[in-house]
């Protein structure tokens, strides 16, 4: 064999070894960004934020009255995510480390060296330190645009607040007031009696139609299952056992390592995404997001017209505070939850898409994202107006302004006169009771 041949052999030897470098040790091609915009309701709050202050004026007009629903922060999952997070990654990892098919770079594989996990079950649900941060920073932009309703001095009979009878809400009110007034001040603050089944805050846990014909209705996630028995979530399992080089893993390990995935880096704002991510590329974490949207689609938004009829209490709770004559407080600020959210938000006809979502539309620009819609801290805003001809309201969604159906779509703000009209059923035949099937 002549040298040449020879040099030419090692030549192509070495370059098709760096090929299959290349293809072992690929990295994920999800950037921070991308994946924090894509994390469903366990999206943080900073990814959204609008963190522009400025005041929002309008000639003749002064804001003179809020009401505010305001998810909680961050948290700790549930005492069974923790646990299986605990075992089944756990064992994951050890044979992902132990692997050397894997497919992951090396900086990929340092990430999964030094993972562990130990959120403690009787924390399950706990607000995190991001949490407290998300409701402090959100207070101090609101105080900031409207100094005149939100003074820096607690006075009970301009403020109240109320949370519901969980750590993460009440957690989540201190941390508010902490950014109103300063954490030494919060011990004043007087609050009503917290309750598991408010009838405002979380009216939905006393609607025995809902729980019934929607919650616990198998039917109502029949979209959802054909979802994740279709070609999209196929992808994804076949996605993972190609990074993993793992036969077994389930459809179930793809939805626990995209959620802690989710809560690990929603956890840790200046650290490096949870190695949990780099199991999904730029498809599968979207088909992710995807399966949460039409889960909370059927459940809690415009699949059932049960689910968001329900809300009006909270809507009437809404006009007697912002009404110019009321007597209530000045400021109403309410911590609650996803499922009060969203309900709201399709009460109001936001963010509704054509069509209901089906299994069929996971490529489609969709309206309903829960990863815009309903981040940790996500939070809706009525502020009322005086102005020199009449009453005005300003809508407020994750700090932006919306514009309701019905309402003006080419001003920010609407009439009180106006929007009492639009909802004038849900004020006026709110028959909770009745439509709820409680006796």
């Amino acid at each position: 064999m002549s040298r040449t041949l020879l040099k030419s052999i090692l030549l192509t030897t070495f370059y098709i070894s760096l090929i299959f470098a290349e293809i072992e040790y690929r990295c994920s091609d999800l950037k921070r960004y991308e994946i924090e915009h894509h994390l469903s309701t366990k999206t943080p709050y900073r990814v959204i934020a609008n963190l522009d202050e400025s005041k929002f004026e309008y000639p003749e007009c002064k804001a003179t009255r809020i009401w505010s629903v305001i998810r909680h922060g961050a948290r700790n999952p549930s005492k069974m995510i923790i646990d299986k997070a605990k075992e089944r990654l756990v064992r994951i990892k050890e044979r992902i480390l132990k692997n050397t098919q894997t497919r992951f770079c090396p900086h990929e594989i340092a990430m999964f060296r030094f993972w562990y996990f130990n959120v403690s079950a009787d924390e399950e649900k706990f607000l995190v330190a991001e949490g407290e941060d998300e409701q402090i920073e959100l207070a101090e932009r609101m105080q900031k645009r409207f100094p005149h309703i939100l003074k820096d001095t607690y006075d009970p009979d301009v403020y109240l607040f109320k949370y519901t009878a969980t750590q993460r809400t009440l957690k989540s009110a201190e941390s508010f007031a902490t950014g109103l007034f300063g954490r030494h001040r919060i011990k004043h603050i007087q609050y009503p009696e917290a309750l598991h089944k408010d009838p405002v805050l979380r009216f939905y846990k006393l609607c025995k139609r809902w729980k019934s014909d929607v919650d616990k209705n198998p039917d109502a996630l029949d979209y959802v299952k054909k979802f994740a028995s279709g070609p999209e979530m196929r992808d994804v399992v076949r996605h993972i056992k190609h990074r993993t080089q793992l036969d077994d893993i389930t459809q179930e390990d793809a939805h626990l390592m995209y959620t802690i995935c989710a809560f690990e880096t929603a956890w840790n704002k200046h650290k490096k995404a949870s190695p949990w991510c780099s199991v999904f590329n730029r498809k599968t974490i979207q088909f992710m997001e995807f399966a949460e949207d039409l889960q909370y689609y059927w459940i809690d938004g415009y699949g059932f017209d049960i689910t968001h009829r329900q809300a009006c209490p909270a809507i009437i709770d809404m006009f007697d505070h912002i009404d110019p004559h009321s007597v209530h407080s000045n400021a109403t600020f309410y911590f609650t939850h996803s499922g009060t959210m969203l309900k709201l938000l399709a009460h109001l006809g936001l963010y509704k898409d054509k069509e209901h979502l089906t299994h069929k539309d996971a490529a489609i620009v969709r309206h309903w994202r829960t990863s815009a819609i309903d981040a940790f801290a996500s939070n809706l805003a009525f502020i009322l107006y005086e102005c020199s001809y009449e009453p005005m309201v300003l809508t407020l969604h994750q700090e932006r302004v919306v514009r309701l159906p019905g309402c003006p779509q080419n001003q920010d703000l609407c009439s009180l006169r106006e929007m009492k009209q639009i909802f004038r059923n849900s004020i006026e035949r709110c028959n909770f009771n009745e439509m709820c099937d409680i006796q």
